[in-house]
């Protein structure tokens, strides 16, 4: 797999921070393994960063991974990804709330964090880093 990834839980949500080349064999690898590490934690809510990521996807592959993520996350009360402004599509995001998972893409991890903490109790749990 090209794509690096680091995983930090909090409280609030799980963040995971992705690096490297874009493919969508590699995007679905890491979503599988994602979906097992979350399922088995008990994770609910997760931020994923592709600020990092390199290239571009085909609007398939996007389609593709709105799909793969409800079917592989559907344990996760909700996902929200943040990419560059100039590669919002919205795509996976509309294929994803349309199979009812709870996706939302943004341009800035400022919404995205506030998307996600949304009816959530705050605590101040110390949170738990680990690499993918």
């Amino acid at each position: 797999m090209s794509l690096d990834a680091k995983i930090l839980r909090s409280p609030q949500f799980t963040s995971v921070t992705i690096s490297g080349p874009a493919s969508l064999d590699d995007f679905v690898g890491l979503m599988t393994t994602l979906g097992e590490q979350t399922r088995r934690e008990g994770d609910k809510r997760v931020l994923v960063n592709l600020l990092g990521v390199e290239g571009e996807l085909k609007f398939t592959d996007h389609f593709q991974l709105g799909s793969q993520a409800a079917q592989l996350l559907r344990h996760l009360d909700k996902l929200a990804s943040v990419v560059p402004a100039d590669k919002i599509t919205h795509t996976s995001e509309k294929v994803a709330l349309k199979q009812g998972f709870q996706l939302r893409v943004f341009t800035s991890a400022d919404e995205a964090v506030r998307w996600l903490g949304e009816s959530l109790q705050r605590n101040g749990a110390a949170a738990k880093d680990e690499k993918v």
